[in-house]
């Protein structure tokens, strides 16, 4: 089985890698910010919208937190013993990650879906039984083109609140997208099915999407807040978050506690994870982190605010608001790469924490890999010389990069991490 049972380490399209801070974007991008054209800003800012997800929400922040664990399993492995098999599977043989990859892979959801889709039909058994049995929520689908009714079409959880969330917001900023409809259109057709009433919110609808991640089961949670809203059908989408917040109570060690207090306790917990994990304080993040606490202490949402307030699809905007409370992660896009600076000094320099991270998810990457897949990951990019025009490639870069002599990126992490001097050998 392959870890969390999803794609988010392989293939190379637009997405936010949640084992660690760093977002990928299709094609070419302009910097800053300020100059990308919509279509531009659409894509990157639909990826931005996974970071935020990760950082603002239970769900979220504890995905990223049990990541950090699990490199900090690998990392302490490696670090003790001397003769390393890869691939190294070790989350296979830990019974807290196991649980978690289980427990994930249960409420995850489909990413797509071999129907067409036209229309959906939404049952309250398999509401509750997904509820009970903490699954991804089953849903019927009507193909008109091929005359098929399918009971069971595709499974609506997190990843289809991830992405029709993102899909919505990036929508709001270019019109002109060309998604699958599972995941990314999953909320507007169960909307359709059970809650017309908000079918051209999209606002609303995002609001709900991020309600909904606050709980462990956000599938079942997205249901449960489309009631809660029917309920309060005067208030908007950013009036609906901060009521959520105020009445919505999660269990912690046993106890029942408000969520805001439980994601502020999560994000504490995914700073230590961090600094545990590459070995070093964080500077820049921790700051991201505290806005993070604030913000939701405060009962508020940056995003929210934005959408009800001001103009999404203004780029100027991101400079000015988001990068200020969450900052960005490390950016990579077919044409540049974008990293948080240190401009405390004479000479700016990326922050160490951030230099940690990706070093940390390259070897990562790497341990996991199996014989067909032994190129280091940025092979390509120093092929490239996109870091420097001094990147050196070398046979070593194909399968074992920890003979490498030459300086680079994944060399200069085994020797941070103090495990280049290892042997390493891939048996499978």
């Amino acid at each position: 089985m392959a870890l969390f049972d999803i794609d988010i380490l392989e293939g190379r399209t637009s997405k936010y890698e949640t084992n660690h801070i760093h977002m990928i974007v299709d094609g070419n991008i302009s910097f800053p910010i300020s100059d990308m054209n919509k279509y531009q800003y659409g894509t990157f800012f639909h990826e931005y919208i996974h970071y935020m997800q990760h950082m603002t929400t239970l769900f979220g922040v504890k995905i990223c937190a049990m990541y950090n664990r699990m490199f900090v399993l690998y990392r302490d492995y490696i670090t003790k013993h001397e003769t390393i098999q890869l691939p190294l599977e070790l989350w296979k043989s830990n019974k807290g990650l196991m649980n978690f990859v289980d427990f994930f892979n249960a409420v995850k959801g489909s990413r797509n879906c071999s129907y067409n889709v036209d229309e959906v039909e939404i049952s309250e058994e398999e509401i509750l039984y997904a509820r009970n049995s903490k699954k991804a929520v089953k849903i019927g689908v009507y193909d008109f083109e091929n005359e098929l009714a399918i009971e069971d079409g595709f499974h609506f959880g997190y990843m289809c609140i991830i992405e029709s969330m993102a899909h919505l917001v990036q929508s709001l900023i270019n019109s002109e997208l060309n998604h699958s409809t599972i995941p990314y259109c999953a909320v507007e057709l169960i909307c359709k099915s059970i809650y017309s009433e908000i079918l051209n919110d999209k606002k609303k609808m995002i609001s709900i999407c991020l309600c909904s991640l606050m709980f462990n089961n956000p599938g079942v949670a997205f249901f449960e807040i489309i009631e809660f809203s029917k309920k309060n059908a005067t208030l908007n989408g950013y009036e609906l978050y901060k009521k959520m917040l105020n009445n919505s109570f999660v269990t912690y060690r046993g106890k029942k506690i408000p969520v805001y207090k439980a994601l502020c306790i999560f994000l504490d917990d995914l700073k230590n994870s961090v600094c545990t994990a590459i070995g070093c304080n964080l500077d820049y993040y921790e700051e991201v982190i505290e806005n993070c606490k604030k913000e939701i202490t405060n009962k508020d949402c940056v995003l929210l605010d934005v959408l009800y307030n001001a103009d999404i699809s203004d780029n100027s905007i991101f400079s000015n608001v988001f990068e200020k409370v969450y900052g960005y992660p490390f950016i990579e896009a077919e044409n540049l790469t974008i990293i948080p600076m240190d401009n405390s000094e004479d000479s700016p320099k990326p922050y160490r924490e951030t230099v940690s991270m990706i070093g940390l998810e390259l070897i990562f990457k790497r341990m996991i890999s199996y014989s067909n897949n032994t190129e280091c990951r940025w092979f390509k990019k120093c092929n490239k010389a996109r870091y420097t025009p001094d990147d050196i490639i070398t046979e070593e870069c194909l399968c074992k990069q920890w003979q490498k002599e030459d300086e680079c990126m994944m060399t200069v992490a085994l020797e941070y991490f103090r495990i280049k001097n290892k042997k390493y050998v891939q048996y499978k």
